[in-house]
């Protein structure tokens, strides 16, 4: 049966889901089916799964406190209350000067004198006495304000790091644990994105945003509370409007949380392609196809900025019926209480409490509404994540459950078994295979690419489960051995090594725990890779590189080798595991290798002849079935067999070259003799070049380090080539002082806000407008202060009838006012969701165009790798939109709030405004504080997620090697290691926030007292009446409201200017290459000639180490040249220039003698067509990826299939494959085999019709029949073009018409074969050790 996938149904308990329909999910992309089968947004409180007993206790405390933070204010307007009835009544009498005889003949009392002087006087002559105890209370509540609010924030943020930490661990966690059926048809880059973004959600929906909503329904509660003891008749009333405001509220959180959903979605999808892009720009770049990425990566954009206008209108319509509900509630509320109020059923100070405690309440739950979304947001994308984390494979590497495998028996054995690969479930690949792999024993597989071969190697890893019959090792059936313990077994060489971002010793260990350095320095000497390692200034501690970069091909074959060999394993899988080294090294480690292979189990897959011929079985494959099996005499023997057709093809070939020399000797000492003559030879070349060096060493030392980081932003070399012997990663080169430049804080220009909105422009009509709305929607809560005071008057007027009709005319406003709300907050919602959408997609496509336009040495800097790259453009888009768009309505409408009620202050006291005013500062300061210290921690905490973000990608896109050394404890384990400073950091930005907003509550609270205070004195002195008061300082109420809540958005506004300024930088960066420049010289015809002419060149992560030290070499228009020379010894580097990934550091590399530094790089480009040794091919289809050798067109089906014909792929496409040529090749090629991608490769190649062809070990992957013919369609493909060989192989640079020796940086000699042959010298060497190698197999 299939491996099965697990996903948590809706009860909770585990769904069983095939990896067949995953698959199926996955290729129909946004079509209906993926809307189908779209997961639920999970329970909120699904999200506090690994809370410890110390988080509950945060929660707890921090629950507790915004709980008391949040009925301070409704405890407050109970003292409000009482002020008012004192107010009132104060400025009732005020009128007739206290005087009874006055008030009497006024109508404004009915008292008897006696009852007046009882009552009354007391309130004149104890006035001052009585409000100024309430002044007090409201310093006291302040007081504990600070305390409370600080604590709450604090206590929230610090849960959320924690719990945020333990979750992205987990994710992390549960992706290694996936089998390769789940990885197969899930991206890398979707993973990845989600790593970053998603958790963010997750994080801001249990952060301080918790304790808000806490503090804001706490605030709501105790208002009802306070509003049924003080009037129960009209809180009834109140209450009959809330099932409303909660229907408002429920549909905002269903809608939003949908949206969020797709919005996520398709953003995972955008970043899947620019990780894709980034991990393979070097690709992207040789075929110029940066113009078509950028267009693929804003297609993907396409529906999140659809879903994200239509979420900004949904924002916007729901709190717009929220305030609606919530004016029509004041209006019925007003109307209602003073009814009662008039009619004596209650106090005007009861009515008044009970009227600004429903206000509140309201108030505060379309407050605490706003920060659904970030709760919405938080379930929608924790739905994703727990699906991983929830996932339980079928073969699962953290299982206890197995038997250990048995170690005395290393047999292995097939039978009948069949498969078919997950995603391709219709396409079998085995069909009913057995055989018998002997213990201890070598046994090779053979046959054409795409057979089977590779297959068998991953199920013996159990990496999928056969789908038919059995699968035994040592004599178990493989699903009963514990997954962890039968990959512990096993020893694997892989064709396209991988290497993992740390030093060379340590990669070596990676093979076993409790390697000692003995132990890795004799694994290094019996892989050939102990001398290379030992010139490197840093040696064994050198560092590699992200994914090996810092070593060539040979290199990273020779340490994958080694950590091979220090495993010491009970079976040895060896696919292809000495394709890319050069011939001498290849003699040495398939020694190493044969000598490693005794008393194991071993399994060898190789399209070299030289490696096979001695194993003890050889099984050949033929379309998916075992065609036959023996020895190597004994296969021979079957007349026409696929073994035998296939040594024929080679053979004839080898006699073809020892034809060429019949008399060359192949005894050792020759050898010997032929490299002393070479070294030399190249000794007295150094002698003479070495003015030249020192000059050009002098030039590049005097460059600071300062600016040839800025200049060239460091190298990674290419991933198949660019290490000399002597070569050195940027950190051994830097020795102690990388200790310091490599940790050094990145360096961000303070740049204005007002560039971002610059950006804007084209949505500028939308802005304008959803400015104006938002300037509505601010003076809708001051005009509320101004009718809220009107109430308190009507009790001054003497005439009933004048009384109860103004009741029902502010009612009336109060109903008007929400209606003019609701407009202002939808129009709002939707035209700042278009203008924000509009700039997050401008954003994103602007810096992903940036990144592609910046030469390779920006990508090869540790700060710029793929992973650091990816979540940089997932999360500084999003950041600075957050910080624009609806968001930005939502400031503006506060500080218009703000300067409407100064207004209105002004306009009714200006000696209370003053005061005001006074205090205005301390909120803004308060805000403005929290902002700057959060802005201070930004940037040190996103490049310690970038350093986690780093260890991430690179292993969920090695997955494969990550599961055959078992390693996935380990680098989780390297995971949290680079999570604990960020989490350090956030721990303590989390207490620093607590304070900034404990701090910019309590203001508002004193600001409270001061005016009460100052208004009591104008009131006695009769510079203002009391319902005057009362209108500043509900004018004050609502706008230091506004800033308050404005002073909430510092953290991501903090965020968002860290973002901004990192991606202007990125916008302005002009690259010393431009891939995107006109100029230069566009010739109308290329002849193809190609001309080296003393050229140095050093890498600009390695500055003081050179790499070619004078290199000339001329190639003619339609000639071959073959560069040969030992691995890392300059080859791969000559063709990097030639594509002007890098400038030569002098001399001059010509086309058509012209400098290509005089030329378009464009057009230089254009005229190249590469092939490497290792390709990248992109999760697309077939069809597409061949296309991808001419991006200036849309090449045509026939010229897609007449290129894959030659290139010898057709066939196969259309007789093997299901979809043919819309196929997708999965992920990095990873669905098809090694040699089916790099025909693919050459059929992209052949494609573009270069007038240069660059073949850097073209054919390397192949197998013996697939070489043939395709070297046979490369020699015609060559035809009339100028082509540059790099091979290792004989049989494929003896017909060129120039052969070039490279070692040690220059050209040893150059000739034609037999010209070189006939020299006895470096070429003769090489020659020399190729045969010695054949005779001895």
């Amino acid at each position: 049966m299939p491996p099965d996938t697990v996903s948590t149904a809706a009860n909770g308990m585990p769904e069983k889901v095939s990896l067949d329909n995953l698959s199926e999910k996955k290729s129909e992309g946004n079509g209906e089916e993926e809307k189908k089968k779209e997961i639920p947004s999970i329970a909120y409180s699904k999200l506090f799964r690994y809370a410890t007993a110390f988080d509950w206790l945060l929660i707890v405390f921090g629950t507790l406190s915004a709980g008391i933070h949040g009925a301070g204010l409704p405890v407050m307007f109970i003292f409000f209350g009482e002020l008012t009835t004192l107010f009132t009544e104060y400025g009732t009498y005020e009128l007739c000067g206290f005087n009874y005889t006055a008030c009497t003949a006024m109508n404004l009392t009915n008292l008897t004198e006696s009852g007046w002087n009882d009552t009354v006087v007391p309130i004149f002559t104890n006035f001052r006495e009585e409000t100024v105890k309430f002044v007090y209370y409201f310093v006291y509540i302040a007081c504990a304000v600070v305390v409370l609010g600080s604590f709450q924030v604090t206590a929230w943020s610090a849960f959320a790091v924690r719990q945020t930490a333990k979750i992205r661990t987990e994710y992390f966690r549960s992706i290694l644990r996936q089998d390769i059926g789940y990885h197969d048809v899930t991206s890398s880059g979707e993973l990845n994105a989600r790593l970053s973004s998603d958790i963010k959600k997750i994080r801001d929906g249990l952060a301080e945003k918790v304790s808000m909503v806490v503090q804001y329904l706490s605030m709501t509660l105790s208002g009802l509370i306070i509003g049924f003891v003080y009037a129960w008749s009209l809180a009834l009333v109140t209450l009959a409007v809330a099932p409303l405001l909660g229907l408002a509220s429920g549909l905002w959180m269903v809608l939003t949380s949908a949206y969020t959903k797709k919005e996520l979605d398709a953003y995972a999808h955008a970043g899947s392609i620019a990780e894709e892009t980034i991990s393979a720009i070097r690709t992207v770049v040789a075929f110029g196809c940066q113009a078509k990425e950028v267009d693929r990566y804003t297609n993907s954009l396409g529906e999140a900025k659809t879903v994200g206008i239509k979420k900004g209108l949904v924002s916007g319509l729901s709190i717009g019926v929220l305030y609606l509900c919530m004016f029509g509630m004041y209006g019925l509320s007003f109307w209602f209480g003073t009814i009662q109020v008039l009619d004596g059923n209650i106090e005007v100070g009861n009515m008044m409490t009970t009227f600004f405690n429903i206000l509140i309440a309201a108030f505060a739950l379309g407050t605490g509404a706003s920060y659904m979304e970030a709760f919405s947001g938080a379930k929608a994308a924790g739905a994703k994540i727990f699906e991983v984390i929830d996932r339980v494979p079928e073969i699962d590497i953290f299982s206890e459950v197995g038997d250990a495998p048995n170690l005395s028996s290393g047999e292995i054995r097939l039978n009948g078994v069949e498969f078919s690969y997950p995603s391709r479930s219709d396409t079998q690949v085995l069909k009913g295979i057995s055989l018998q792999i002997d213990h201890g024993k070598t046994t090779a597989l053979v046959g054409q690419s795409g057979c089977g071969k590779s297959t068998i190697i991953q199920l013996i890893q159990r990496f999928y489960d056969i789908t038919g019959g059995t699968l035994t090792i040592g004599g178990k059936e493989i699903r009963t051995l514990n997954v962890c313990k039968l990959r512990e077994t096993i020893g694997v060489v892989a064709q396209e090594p991988v290497l993992f971002a740390t030093t060379i010793g340590e990669n070596i260990r990676w093979g076993r725990e409790g390697v000692t350095d003995q132990e890795v320095k004799d694994a290094a000497k019996k892989a050939n890779a102990f001398s290379f390692i030992e010139k490197l200034p840093q040696k064994f501690d050198t560092l590699v590189g992200e994914g090996g970069g810092q070593m060539s091909g040979g290199q990273k074959q020779r340490i994958a080798i080694a950590r091979a060999i220090v495993r010491n394993p009970k079976i040895l899988l060896l696919d292809e595991a000495t394709s890319a080294l050069d011939t001498e090294s290849e003699s040495v480690v398939q020694a190493a290798l044969e000598q490693a292979s005794e008393g194991r189990t071993t399994i060898v897959i190789a399209h070299r002849l030289s490696t096979i011929r001695n194993a003890n079985k050889i099984i050949a494959f033929q379309d998916g079935n075992v065609a036959e099996q023996g020895t190597h005499d004994e296969l021979l023997k079957i007349p026409d067999g696929v073994y035998s057709n296939l040594i024929n093809m080679q053979a004839g070939r080898e006699t073809d070259e020892n034809e060429e020399y019949p008399d060359l000797p192949h005894d050792a000492t020759t050898v010997e003799e032929s490299k002393a003559e070479l070294q030399r030879e190249v000794s007295d070349l150094e002698v003479k070049l070495q003015r030249k060096l020192s000059g050009s060493r002098r030039r590049i030392r005097s460059m600071s380090t300062s600016s040839l980081q800025r200049s060239l932003s460091g190298h990674r070399d290419w991933r198949m080539s660019t290490k000399s012997n002597e070569g050195v990663s940027k950190a051994s080169l830097a020795g102690k002082e990388s200790e310091e430049e490599e940790e050094e804080e990145e360096d961000l220009p303070d740049i204005p806000f007002s560039r971002v909105f610059a950006m804007n422009k084209p949505e500028w009509h939308y802005m304008l407008a959803g400015c104006f709305f938002a300037l509505i929607a601010g003076s809708v809560d001051p005009v509320n202060a101004i009718l809220f005071s009107e109430v308190l008057r009507i009790f001054t007027l003497s005439d009933p009838d004048e009384q109860r009709s103004n009741a029902v005319f502010y009612a009336l406003l109060f109903v008007a006012l929400g209606v003019a709300a609701f407009v202002a907050y939808t129009a709002e919602g939707l035209l700042f969701g278009k203008s924000g959408m509009e700039l997050t997609v401008r954003l994103r496509k602007r810096a992903f165009h940036s990144m592609l336009r910046q030469d390779i040495a920006y990508f090869d800097d540790h700060k710029n790798s793929t992973g650091a790259l990816c979540t940089r453009l997932s999360t500084d888009a999003s950041r600075v939109q957050g910080c624009t768009g609806v968001r930005l309505g939502t400031v503006l409408k506060n500080f218009c709030s703000l300067g409407v009620a100064l207004g209105i202050a002004f306009a009714y006291g200006w000696k209370l405004t003053l005061l005001t005013i006074a205090f205005v500062p301390f909120i803004v300061i308060g805000g403005f504080l929290e902002m700057q210290l959060i802005m201070g921690e930004e940037t040190n905490e996103n490049q310690a997620y970038d350093k986690a973000g780093q260890v991430a990608v690179e292993a969920i896109s090695n997955i494969r090697t990550v599961a055959s050394l078992t390693k996935e404890k380990v680098i989780i384990e390297r995971y949290e290691k680079h999570l604990e400073e960020p989490i350090r950091e956030s721990t303590k930005k989390t207490l620093i926030t607590g304070i900034g907003y404990g701090y910019s509550q309590c203001v508002i609270y004193f600001a409270y007292a001061a005016v009460f205070r100052l208004g009591i004195e104008l009131v006695l002195t009769g510079e203002m009446t009391f319902e005057n008061v009362f209108k500043v300082l509900t004018a004050v109420i609502f706008g230091a409201m506004a800033v308050g809540q404005n002073s909430s958005f510092a953290p991501d506004y903090a965020e968002a200017k860290v973002s901004a300024s990192r991606m202007f930088l990125l916008f302005e960066r002009e690259p010393p290459i431009d891939a995107y420049s006109d100029s230069g010289h566009k010739p109308a015809h290329c002849k193809g000639n190609v001309t080296l002419k003393s050229v140095f060149f050093r890498y600009p992560t390695r500055p003081d180490l050179p790499v070619l030290k004078g290199v000339d070499v001329t190639v003619k228009a339609g000639q071959t040249l073959a560069l040969v020379g030992q691995s890392g010894c300059g080859k791969s580097t000559s063709v990097q220039l030639l594509e002007r990934f890098y400038d030569a550091a002098s001399g001059q590399v010509m086309i058509d003698d012209c400098d290509i530094k005089t030329l378009n790089i464009g057009w230089v480009r254009q005229q190249l067509g590469l092939v490497s040794q290792e390709p990248s091919l992109f999760n697309q289809s077939i069809i597409e990826n061949i296309r991808y050798g001419d991006c200036t067109r849309t090449a045509s089906e026939e010229e897609v299939k007449k290129a894959a014909q030659d290139a010898n792929i057709h066939n196969f496409i259309m007789e093997k494959l299901a979809d043919k040529y819309q196929t997708n090749v999965g992920a990095k090629g990873g669905q098809l085999s090694g040699g089916q991608k790099q025909r693919v490769a050459i059929a992209r190649a052949l494609l573009r019709n270069p007038k240069i062809l660059l073949l850097d070990e073209a054919t390397s992957a192949l197998d013996t029949e697939s070489e043939k013919v395709v070297q046979e369609a490369l020699d015609l493909a060559r035809a009339g073009r100028t082509s540059i060989v790099i091979a290792h192989r004989l049989s494929t640079v003896k017909n060129a018409d120039k052969i070039a020796v490279i070692d040690n940086g220059v050209v040893a000699e150059e000739g034609t074969h037999d010209e070189l042959i006939a020299k006895r010298g470096a070429y003769f060497s090489l020659v020399n050790a190729q045969l010695s190698d054949k005779d001895k197999a």
